[in-house]
């Protein structure tokens, strides 16, 4: 019975689209996958290069180094423009309005990590797998880390400020805000 299953298991994995990972510039490498008709990281970018090789800035989630390997960095509006590897670019509000329903109760936990949401009912089902990472903002005021999580959007609110899409601790819905641009977010990058 095994010397029939397993060459029909093969089968079956050998048939199931895979999404190669991302690597940037940095050699970091990303998984990615299929979301609302785009292929998107499902990690946070943690590049500290811009794609010519040009060193960027950027903030540290929580302001420790050490949280850069499993929150990724935080990016401001003019760095995040930049930092997505060739063939990549920073998500519009269209392209994250295909991928959330915002304001609607029960969306948020199917893109939490569970594993860094603690309390929160989260299943990460779309393997999104959202952190809550905080925002950068030079020690000025509480940075969220640990409660919440706002990506980054390249369309711009206005002449001075930028979207974001905010994931929050004990919140079920995930909603839209206007930020200042020097302020540091987090960053996904989707496949041109």
């Amino acid at each position: 019975m095994y010397r029939l299953f397993l060459p029909l298991l093969l089968l079956l994995g050998a048939c199931q689209a895979v999404n190669p990972p991302l690597t940037d510039i940095d050699g970091n490498s990303y998984p990615t996958k299929e979301l609302g008709g785009l292929i998107w990281m499902t990690e946070n970018l943690r590049v500290t290069k811009d794609s010519e090789g040009k060193a960027i800035t950027y903030f540290y989630p929580d302001e420790n180094p050490a949280h850069a390997a499993t929150y990724g960095l935080l990016y401001d509006y003019p760095t995040a423009c930049q930092v997505c590897p060739p063939g990549w670019r920073l998500p519009t509000n269209e392209d994250w309005e295909k991928l959330f329903v915002l304001g609607e109760e029960g969306i948020a936990p199917l893109w939490k990590d569970a594993n860094y949401w603690p309390g929160d009912a989260s299943g990460n089902t779309t393997g999104f797998s959202v952190r809550p990472t905080g925002y950068g903002n030079s020690g000025e005021f509480d940075n969220g880390f640990g409660g919440k999580t706002l990506f980054i959007s390249k369309t711009k609110d206005n002449e001075h400020d930028i979207w974001t899409y905010i994931f929050e601790k004990d919140k079920s819905s995930i909603r839209k805000a206007a930020q200042h641009p020097t302020y540091g977010f987090s960053v996904r990058c989707v496949k041109e």
